[in-house]
C-alpha cells in the first residue's frame, strides 16, 4: 500500500512537503560523494521512492534525517562501487566519510541554530556567547548580570533543550560545553 504521509514523533506529514523540505539537501550531499548531479538526482529520487513504499515511522525529525543521510550516503557508496576498480575504494572511503562527516556536522548545528532560536532573548544570548566560547564571568560582564543569573539561565536553556532533543542535544553540544 503507498502511503502519502510520513509518520515523525507521531506526528503526520504529507509526504510531498517531506520531498519539498529534503530533496535539494540531499542531492547536494550527493553530489558531494559521487562528483555528478544527474546520479545524485537519482540516487535520492530512489530514496524517497523507499521511504514512499515503506511503512516506517520516525521517532524524531533527528531519526529521519539521520535515514536520509544514512541511506543517501549508502546508495552513493554502492554507485561508485559500481563505477570504480577495487583499488580507489580506499581513496573513495576516506573521500566519503570526510563528505559524511561535514555534512551532519552542517546538519547539527543547524538543528542546534534553528533550537536556539525558540529561547527566550536574554537566554539566546547566553548560549550564543557561551557557544563562540565565552566564559560564564565574560558572560555576565558582557550583558550586565550575575554569574548566577548566567548559570541559572544556562542550565534551563539546557534542560529545554535536552527536553526537545532527548539524548541527541548531549551529541549536538558536547565540543561546545565548558
Amino acid at each position: 500500500m503507498l502511503r502519502h504521509q510520513i509518520k515523525i514523533d507521531g506526528k503526520e506529514f504529507a509526504f510531498r512537503d517531506i520531498f519539498m523540505d529534503f530533496f535539494v539537501s540531499q542531492v547536494n550531499f550527493a553530489r558531494k560523494i559521487t562528483g555528478n548531479e544527474e546520479d545524485a538526482k537519482d540516487i535520492v529520487q530512489e530514496i524517497f521512492l523507499k521511504i514512499w513504499n515503506s511503512n516506517t515511522d520516525f521517532s524524531n525529525e533527528i531519526a529521519f534525517k539521520s535515514y536520509l543521510y544514512i541511506s543517501t550516503r549508502n546508495a552513493c557508496i554502492d554507485h561508485l562501487r559500481k563505477k570504480r576498480s577495487v583499488s580507489t575504494e580506499i581513496d573513495l572511503a576516506v573521500n566519503i566519510e570526510e563528505e559524511v562527516n561535514e555534512a551532519m556536522k552542517e546538519e547539527a548545528f543547524r538543528l542546534l541554530d534553528k533550537a536556539i532560536e525558540t529561547l527566550p532573548p536574554q537566554t539566546k544570548k547566553i548560549i550564543r556567547l557561551t557557544l563562540s566560547g565565552s566564559s560564564i564571568n565574560e558572560i555576565a560582564d558582557n550583558l550586565k548580570i550575575t554569574v548566577n543569573t548566567v548559570k541559572t539561565l544556562k542550565m534551563r536553556a539546557y534542560r529545554t533543550l535536552r527536553d526537545k532533543f532527548g539524548d541527541m542535544f548531549i551529541l549536538l553540544v558536547l565540543p561546545f560545553i565548558q
